[in-house]
């Protein structure tokens, strides 16, 4: 049989849709709304696909479905209790059902549509969209709001929700693609449902909607869509670093591992969607809030207000700004988001999305780049007033050229690549003032390089095998600790007041715990009954298992370092709680480093250069050093053998006093000219300073000044507590208040220049304390009610203040408190 003779062909022969004389008939607009209702859709829209509002996505659909001729948008309407109430299992339930129901009744137009011989499809609503696209270009196949816009069906409030004239925001979009012209297309409304109310504004956790109508694409994706495809590979990536169980459970709370479980189960859940459930726009919901605007406030906008919930945020960003700033009861997490472009194309879209314009408030320059290699490109990127303008090719008088390969540039944001080893390598170039890029990068933060550890376990030395670690979690703090004695092995004179005290495990073999450069460990002494703590750096490196050595000043008011010095002998016994410590430099955080110290200050340093050195780090180490003169120089001949031994390491020493023989360096204070000189490039590097608070705080300022960002600069303050707490001399009998500890239902006098950490031991109420200086922060406590005094107050983040914690060892009273101890 002749193809052109069987009965399925000549029937549609016979009704024209073979030659398609049927399928380019224009549709009935008045039969496709009568079909889209019977489906199950509250309104609907029709636009063609030439139609101006739609050119910015023409072309992707087209590349798609090249026979699109016409788009129906298709409106479900969702039930506006669920959204508003603080619930977001119930808010969620029913953007799912509506969701749902969307893509059910687009797909059913799409049935009833190709039985009546027309060629259509539906984009789904949310997901699945095509991951393969992701990061850095558009996942959807068609974006549905600006095609609901265009169809009639409404206009974007200032919140980038689709407001249906009588709806309001309370509906889901869906579209249906079909290649037939229709008679009737529907125009755009000619008013804007919006109210601008502004509490959309007010609802927002992460202040994505501004007041002014601008929008941060960014905190919006990092926090709402925290359980989505940006939020869950960040988790991903949690899990892959964490060393264990427990190191997992630090990062990742069980409520939100719960949380993230239900949404891989029953659909990815928002965490807020504020702005819709807040909006009184369109005439179905606007009732109640003529009514009585008050009462809409205070019973759909402030219950999401006041509930307790994590924010999450990209640290360094406006987001996170203006959540600590607003939100004192909310907890806020800085995470990653999976908005790592890959390609340059994507890189130059996504600008303009992820700008953050206060980081940006101080910036006004252009900038030209050209990239090479994989992708050749050239772009003109002006930061001005707040904003950000993307041009391509190079247009204007730049301020800071950069010439990079495509490749590495990419893997440089995606932090992949260190920045200074692609400078060094010429794969990217920098013309003009270098801190201009570092202000630039200010204006695109991004998620600080995870490590597996937080105890980061070296290398092994290849003298000395590994072994297991012998670690125990202390249930009371979280944090993993070794406890028990150690054995002072031997003592070495280092300067004429400085000893290094060798203590190794009494039972023999290795230590019995590992620790990171730069961490301390404390030890505790008791004297006339009363138990003093204090912590010391641990100045060996990781490697070195067989013991572990600290150097110690002996100070006049030191009560431990004098008794260390004094009285402790070869053989003695000592209790240590170990290790401890942020303040570290393992060669994993940073392509380079500046490492700065003062006097006995050195020892945190040389913990990382003796690290650094026997584990072959391949960046280079600058070491700059202050002593007071050539006889308080530590470690002086083993500094010598490491700069021989260790191509990379640059040391730099100067002295204020260097006395009349036996120094012709450097003199003077570690300043700019001297920093200067010492280190190229200062910016670009990380710098860790450690000695007595006076000297880090002038060489902070002159790092600053010096245009290093405060980001990039740690510091630990290394000293003494000035008073011996078995003497009572130095505090006045004055009584100021009265110091209550809620947990232990103790009170104590307040009296006038005595510490909390003073109060806690006239009563033997314990709170566990190291330096004493303010800088660990052992000592931390939560204040109930009261106030205190703190001249420093080093150890604690922004987030413990605002919380209301305090540390022991330097609050005084100022009045009767309450503490939770």
């Amino acid at each position: 049989m002749k193809l052109e003779d069987h009965p399925t062909v000549r029937r549609m022969r016979a009704v024209g849709l073979a030659d398609g004389t049927v399928a380019r008939r224009p549709f009935s607009a008045e039969e496709l709304r009568k079909l889209a209702l019977e489906c199950g859709a509250d309104d609907m829209g029709f636009v063609e696909i030439d139609r101006a509002e739609l050119e910015p996505q023409r072309d992707e659909i087209l590349r798609h479905y090249p026979w699109t001729r016409s788009l129906v948008s298709i409106v479900v309407k969702m039930a506006q209790a669920p959204i508003r109430g603080t619930p977001r299992s119930v808010a969620n339930l029913e953007f799912h059902r509506a969701g749902h129901d969307t893509n059910a009744i687009c797909a059913d137009l799409v049935v009833r549509l190709q039985d009546r011989g027309i060629r259509a499809v539906n984009p789904a609503m949310g997901f699945p969209m095509e991951m393969n696209h992701h990061p850095g270009h558009a996942t959807w196949i068609v974006a549905h709001k600006p095609v609901a816009v265009a169809a009639g069906l409404g206009r974007m409030g200032i919140h980038r929700n689709v407001i249906h004239p009588k709806f309001g925001n309370f509906i889901l979009l869906g579209t249906v693609l079909l290649d037939q012209d229709i008679d009737v297309p529907d125009a755009p409304i000619d008013y804007n449902p919006c109210l601008e109310c502004k509490l959309c504004v007010a609802a927002c956790p992460v202040g994505a909607i501004k007041l002014e109508g601008e929008f941060d694409f960014q905190a919006c994706f990092t926090h709402n869509y925290r359980e989505f495809m940006g939020g869950f590979t960040d988790w991903v990536e949690q899990i892959a670093d964490s060393r264990d169980a427990l190191d997992y459970r630090r990062r990742v709370n069980e409520p939100e591992t719960a949380s993230m479980w239900q949404s891989l189960t029953y659909g990815a859940n928002y965490k807020s969607a504020y702005c819709i459930a807040v909006c009184p726009a369109g005439e179905d919901v606007i009732g109640s809030y003529l009514r009585d605007k008050g009462a809409h406030r205070r019973e759909v906008l402030k219950p999401l207000q006041d509930r307790p919930e994590p924010i999450y945020v990209v640290a360094g960003t406006d987001a996170e700004e203006i959540a600590r700033r607003k939100w004192k009861h909310k907890t806020i997490k800085p995470v990653g988001n999976g908005m790592t472009p890959r390609t340059i194309s994507g890189l130059l879209t996504f600008m303009p999305i992820v700008f953050q314009r206060a980081q940006a408030r101080d910036l006004d320059a252009v900038f030209h780049f050209t990239f090479t290699g994989a992708e050749s490109r050239q772009a003109t990127i002006t930061v001005r007033d707040g904003k950000i303008a993307v041009r391509e090719g190079l247009v204007d008088k730049p301020d800071l050229r950069v010439m990079a390969d495509a490749k590495t540039w990419l893997g440089f944001l995606a932090k992949e690549k260190s920045l200074v080893w692609a400078l060094a390598r010429r794969k990217i170039r920098v013309s003009g003032n270098p801190r201009l890029l570092l202000a630039f990068g200010k204006c695109f933060p991004s998620p600080e390089i995870r490590h597996k550890a937080v105890e980061i376990v070296p290398e092994a030395s290849l003298l000395r095998p590994a072994i297991l670690p012998y670690e125990r979690n202390d249930e009371a703090t979280g944090k993993v600790r070794w406890f028990g004695e150690l054995e002072l092995r031997d003592v070495e004179q280092v300067t004429h007041e400085v000893r290094t005290f060798r203590f190794v495990d009494p039972r023999g073999g290795e230590i019995p715990f590992r620790h990171v450069a730069g961490q301390y460990l404390t030890l505790e002494i008791t004297r006339q009954g009363i138990p003093i703590r204090r912590s010391y750096t641990i100045a060996s490196s990781p490697t070195w298992r067989d013991r572990i050595e600290i150097t110690v000043k002996r100070e006049e008011h030191g009560a431990v370092s004098r008794w260390l010095h004094d009285e402790m002998r070869p053989g003695d016994r000592i209790k240590v709680e170990a290790p401890s410590g942020s303040f570290v430099f393992s060669g994993t955080e940073w392509p380079t480093v500046v490492l700065i110290g003062g006097g006995v200050g050195i020892t945190p340093m040389m913990s990382s250069v003796r690290y650094l050195t026997e584990t072959d780090w391949p960046g280079t180490i600058y070491l700059l050093l202050s002593f007071r003169s050539s006889r308080d120089y530590i470690f002086r001949d083993e500094i010598e053998a490491l700069r021989k031994r260790n191509p990379r390491l640059k040391v730099s020493v100067t002295m204020p006093e260097p006395g009349q023989a036996g120094w012709d360096g450097h003199t003077g204070r570690i300043d700019a000219r001297f920093v200067r000189a010492a280190v190229p490039d200062v910016v670009l590097h990380r710098a860790h300073i450690c000695g007595p608070t006076p000297m880090m705080d002038a060489v902070k300022a002159v790092l600053l000044d010096l245009g290093v960002p405060a980001g990039q600069i740690r510091m630990e303050a290394f000293g003494t507590d000035r008073r011996d707490p078995t003497k009572k001399g130095g505090r006045s009998g004055k009584i100021v208040g009265k110091v209550t500890f809620l947990d232990s239902r103790k009170s104590a006098p307040a009296r006038e220049g005595a510490t909390v950490l003073d109060a806690a031991g006239d009563v033997k109420v314990r709170i566990d304390s190291a330096c004493r200086s303010g800088t660990c922060g052992t000592c931390m406590v939560k204040l109930r009610t009261g106030k205190v005094h703190m001249a420093v107050q080093d150890a604690l983040s922004d987030g413990d203040r605002e919380d209301g914690y305090i540390l022991a060892c330097q609050a005084e009273p100022e009045g009767d408190v309450e503490l939770e101890a």
